[in-house]
């Protein structure tokens, strides 16, 4: 039987905060792994997309992946935000850049922004 309405959600949303927040602990980057922490940050966003939206995130490039999401729900600032991240870490990945902490730090909070402003809200209050 299906789950009802926004049970599997929530423990998504909830389960990628608390894995964006374990890498934080980390300091992975502090210790100047940069690619491994681009890496896994959005490979967390990935999955959660993926989950989230139905779309094939993890084995898409950024472009396919930003492509897919045009028929999202996400507006125009989430998308914004979500292509600055995953093109970001793709300079980390594969063109050696080096992020400022600044950079990384804005990384971690923007992906956690993006989480929770995702959320799916299935029973909208009544007023308002």
């Amino acid at each position: 039987a299906p789950l009802a309405a926004g049970t599997q959600e929530t423990s998504l949303h909830q389960r990628i905060i608390e894995a964006l927040q374990a890498l934080d602990r980390e300091r992975i980057w502090q210790q100047g792994d940069h690619k491994g922490y681009h890496s896994r940050l959005t490979d967390l966003l990935r999955s959660y997309l993926e989950e989230r939206y139905q779309v094939p995130a993890l084995e898409s490039t950024t472009d396919e992946l930003l492509r897919e999401l045009r028929v999202s729900p996400l507006n125009a600032d989430q998308r914004g935000r979500l292509e600055n991240m995953l093109r970001l870490a793709d300079m980390v990945k594969f063109a050696k850049a080096l992020p400022s902490p600044q950079e990384n730090e804005q990384m971690m909070v923007s992906a956690v922004r993006f989480v929770q402003e995702t959320v799916p809200h299935p029973n909208p209050p009544e007023h308002g």
